[in-house]
């Protein structure tokens, strides 16, 4: 037998059990009959609170009518009813005439009659036609007799789906005795939904333990010999046991009584399935001695501890409650197990003997089975110790699949942070019960996604998968906020190192840390604590990169870990009083008195290495390519990609750009001039020492840049480096080789040593038409693992791209649209069509840019845009390489809320600059949100029009340094045209 596969689960759909449900009850009684059935008339509340009392839902409800012609009135009016209970004094008509009436013209109603059988009543009932009364039962004045009545008929209808489709299993009740079956089916369905009610605390949240309840095994109710053995043979092969009288009918007509006829099924059951759990029961304890002789149980009717005999029974023999294994030389308990958690540990330490004692009479598979944990049962039942070659083999196989069906239910579902069961098979979990913010809601979407369409293996080799993740929802913020009496920040205008320092001052709440402790228990790697604001990832609103990111490493001290992960918690919390963040808010119209503030904490993609920690390559991928070359087209989607953590893709470093449907197509890699100019050049990691996380506004504060040369010592580079052979002026896609390493990715790109392009071709389709827009996505890949292990791909982050509708056209040939006269003309742009209102353009000022100056120059543009702001106006905003930038020899490394007036954004190239636009970047995507119209162009490539000349040459309203803004008296024409992408800007 092969190693087991998460692939050989079959699928169970909890939402296909109990599809018929009895919700509707017509109650006919007098009105004496109705004030006793009701005491105080409240019987409806009688039957909501056992309902309530026993974690059920959608109790029915009840319309009463006090004869039998009323309720002929009722039915014949169309009214629909699930369920017809009369009781046995009704008026003229008796409840006989009423239940052929009903059956001749309504037959699909069950008729119920209850009554308290007195020895008139049972004279008459045994003189009367009672063939149109389903089931009669003795009343006792309890409302869990109704609930018994109708979970036993819910029972009936569903059996056949849901036992023989699904795998629910059943237990068969046989009994014939009014009285005391009216008395017994409600304790016994008692003591089986408190049961199921202790098994669904595996659930992982509300949800789940709904749907596992309807999983909860049957009543199979029989009143004969020949309806128990049509059960039996129907149902055999899921069937936990029987419960059985011994004297009773043999045919379904009423006749003798078979003072044997349950030794008889006993012998007949126990023939064909020796081990299947039998309890025989009876007034006459002389029939005992005769269950023993089969091997059966027996319980003496007249016990006073019949119902705790029944529930020992149910435990010990029907796989309920815990499970405990016993020495079956000795008899002595080895191990008790109460969830799927601590079957695992037991079967990891029970001794050989043992575990293969409870395997050969499929002993794990019944009490998954009770448990509802059809999928594991299943694959457990299937196999038996022949199966395999030795003991530990089967030993592997068993535990290979409690901890696949557990890590799979971990996948795909938000779980409830529960302290007491947080395990490390659950992915995503949620602490508090307040909003999960877009970055978080985008993650769980994410992992439902992959279950939904099966991702999380379908790669040999590679694993897809979200990291593991805690979400600490936006409650935990506000009650953060009010305990520390932080509210005054808000209208306060402080310092961001001012916020921070009191937000770092401040306590977490008990609970959060309480929480964060267990976490921590669990998992393994550094931790990135990330922002999930309720504004963030929003369709036209992504708020990306605004909040803060800290990355954590791990500590084997666990007070340690707490002081450092409550830092960075309240780092991402101070972020959002940040006066960046003011600003983006106030730019997107929204306020800040409504962002609130969720925090995602998940382990980072990656290994240990030298002191510090990152995955062999992060990158971003849209689906929808705004710049698409050579045989590229828009809906083949782009990649960035980079060698260490993603900081320098979503900020806008040097990457390496490629099409999915392309990938061996890179234009960086097409000569090795460009591979030496435009590859990348400097990667980062996160330090793993812990002094240096230290409380500031910078959020890449423990982050260590390396330039790539001085990282060739670290292992991943194998994987993503080819080498410079400066004698032959080549290069080798070896990285083994002595010389220059360069960031290529030659082996995953060209040789396919690890599917990413058919990974992200896949994924950004599937998240376009999961999310009705294109998307961009942020991941990680590490492929640094243990031989024989699987590679790891994590789906970071998914956020929609705004694609707007272009709002008018432009005939490109007409005399306004021509380059010449142009102020600036670009053949590569993104917008939506004309852009009025704009009179203001502020430029770099000619010969003023330096590359050693951005940081400055980020400063100016950022005082010449507050006053823009306060004025009023909107402006074009043209500069030297990549806006926004987090590398300052890239561009200049302005933020968004820096130039968050520009409504028309150029990258303009010099003689001796040019760099690729910021596709794929976090400014970038904030760009395309607003709809701000964005042009690259190189004019001394005679790749479109800057006429710097002709500013240069009016006066300057407002000048700097570095940058001049000039107005001119009338609106100037301004289109930028994504769908031909050309831009214009002209007088």
């Amino acid at each position: 037998m092969g190693k087991y596969s998460e692939k050989f689960f079959v699928d169970i759909d909890f939402h296909n059990l109990m599809q018929q449900r009895i919700t509707r009850i017509l109650l006919v009684c007098s009105s004496y009959d109705q004030f006793t059935l009701e005491e105080d008339g409240h019987i409806e509340a009688q039957i909501v609170r056992e309902y309530g009392d026993l974690s059920l839902t959608n109790p029915p409800t009840f319309t009463r009518v006090s004869s039998g012609f009323e309720a002929l009135e009722r039915l014949r009016s169309g009214e629909r009813f699930d369920l017809i209970i009369t009781m046995f004094n009704i008026g003229e008509m008796d409840v006989f005439t009423l239940s052929r009436k009903v059956r001749e013209q309504w037959p699909g109603i069950p008729f119920i009659l209850m009554s308290s059988f007195s020895r008139e009543v049972a004279r008459r009932v045994v003189e009367a036609d009672t063939s149109a009364i389903d089931y009669m039962f003795s009343w006792q004045g309890n409302a869990d007799l109704i609930l018994a009545i109708i979970k036993m008929l819910e029972d009936r209808m569903n059996a056949r789906e849901d036992i023989l489709g699904i795998g629910v299993q059943a237990i068969l009740l046989v009994e014939d005795n009014v009285r005391f079956y009216s008395a017994y089916l409600p304790d016994l369905y008692r003591i089986i939904i408190q049961q199921s009610n202790e098994f669904v605390r595996e659930a992982l949240n509300e949800q789940q333990r709904m749907l596992r309840k309807r999983a909860r095994p049957k009543i199979l109710f029989a009143r004969s010999y020949d309806e128990a053995i049509r059960y039996y043979e129907l149902y055999k092969d899921n069937l936990l046991g029987i419960i059985s009288d011994v004297s009773f009918r043999r045919g379904e007509e009423p006749g003798e009584i078979d003072t044997c006829a349950g030794l008889e099924l006993c012998r007949q059951v126990l023939g064909d399935r020796p081990t299947m759990p039998i309890v025989l029961q009876s007034t006459n304890i002389a029939h005992q001695r005769d269950a023993a002789e089969m091997g059966a149980d027996f319980i003496h009717k007249k016990s006073k501890h019949l119902l705790r005999e029944l529930a020992d029974f149910i435990n010990r023999r029907l796989a309920f409650g815990d499970f405990v294994f016993y020495d079956p030389l000795t008899g002595q308990e080895v191990a008790r197990v109460r969830d799927l958690g601590q079957m695992q540990e037991a079967i990891e330490h029970i001794p050989t003997d043992i575990m293969t004692y409870y395997t050969a009479r499929n002993m794990l598979s019944k009490w998954l089975y009770a448990r509802g944990i059809f999928s594991l049962a299943h694959m457990l039942r299937a196999v038996t110790n022949s199966t395999f070659d030795s003991p530990d083999e089967m030993r592997e196989f068993i535990l290979g699949a409690i901890k696949g069906y557990r890590r799979q239910m971990g996948q795909g579902v938000v779980a409830e942070f529960v302290p007491e069961t947080y395990n490390q098979f659950i992915s995503f979990a949620r602490s508090g019960a307040g909003s999960l913010g877009g970055k978080a809601r985008g993650l769980a979407f994410i992992g439902n996604m992959l279950e939904e369409y099966k991702l999380y293996d379908k790669w040999d080799g590679v694993r897809v998968t979200i990291p593991r993740t805690l979400v600490l929802a936006t409650d935990h913020f506000d009650r953060f906020i009010a305990e520390n009496g932080l509210q005054y920040i808000q209208s306060e205008d402080m310092d961001d190192a001012d916020i921070l320092s009191e937000f770092t001052g401040s306590r977490l709440p008990d609970k959060v840390v309480e929480d964060l402790r267990v976490f921590l228990r669990n998992v393994k790697r550094p931790l990135a604590v990330r922002s999930s604001s309720k504004l963030e990832d929003s369709h036209f609103q992504p708020f990306a990169g605004i909040y803060s990111t800290y990355m954590v490493p791990r500590a084997d001290n666990e007070d340690q870990m707490i002081r450092m992960l409550g830092k960075a918690i309240k780092g991402v919390y101070a972020s959002v009083y940040y006066r960046a963040s003011r600003a983006y808010i106030e730019a997107s119209s929204n306020s800040l008195a409504d962002e609130k503030m969720a925090v995602v904490i998940q382990e980072i993609c990656g290994t240990a290495d030298d002191g510090y920690f990152f995955p062999t390559l992060s990158g971003v991928a849209r689906s929808l390519n705004f710049y698409p070359i050579g045989d590229e087209k828009p809906e083949d989607g782009i990649a960035n990609i980079a060698f260490g953590l993603g900081k320098l893709v979503v900020e806008g470093g040097i990457t390496l750009r490629f099409s999915p449907a392309y990938p061996q197509r890179v234009l960086q890699l097409s000569t090795p001039e460009l591979m030496l100019r435009d590859t990348q050049r400097v990667m980062y990691a996160l330090s793993l020492d812990p002094s240096k996380l230290r409380t500031s506004t910078d959020d890449a504060v423990n982050l260590t840049k390396f330039e790539i040369p001085k990282a060739a010592r670290f292992r991943n580079m194998k994987y993503v480096a080819s080498t410079w052979d400066a004698l032959n002026q080549s290069v080798s896609d070896s990285p083994n080789e002595k010389g220059r390493k360069l960031i290529t990715f030659a082996h995953i790109l060209k040789y396919d040593t690890f599917p990413l392009a058919e990974i992200l071709r896949d994924l950004l389709r599937i998240g376009a038409e999961e999310m009705k827009s294109p998307v961009e996505i942020e991941f990680a890949v590490n492929m640094d693992v243990p031989y024989g292990h699987e590679k790891i791909f994590n789906f970071l982050q998914i956020r929609p791209i705004a694609e707007a509708t272009q709002r008018d056209r432009l005939d490109w040939s007409a005399p306004e649209a021509r380059p010449e006269g142009a102020i600036l003309y670009a053949e590569s742009a993104l917008g939506l069509g004309r852009i009025e209102g704009l009179r203001d353009i502020i430029y770099v000022r000619t010969g003023a840019f330096e590359r050693s100056q951005t940081p400055q120059m980020a400063q100016e543009i950022d005082a010449l845009n507050t006053q823009m702001k306060e004025e009023g106006l909107n402006y074009v905003l043209v500069g030297p390489g990549r806006w926004g930038s987090s590398d300052p020899w890239l561009g200049i490394p302005v933020v968004w809320p820096q130039i968050s007036e520009a409504r028309v954004i150029a990258e303009c190239g010099l003689e001796d600059f040019r760099v690729d636009p910021s596709q794929g970047t976090h400014f970038f995507q904030n760009l395309t949100s607003f709809g701000v119209g964005y042009m690259t162009l190189n004019p001394f490539q005679r790749d479109g029009v800057f006429d710097a000349a002709a500013l240069d040459a009016l006066p300057a309203t407002a000048e700097t340094e570095h940058f001049r803004r000039v107005s001119f008296p009338d609106d100037l024409f301004v289109f930028v045209d994504g769908k031909n992408s050309r831009g214009i800007v002209r007088r």
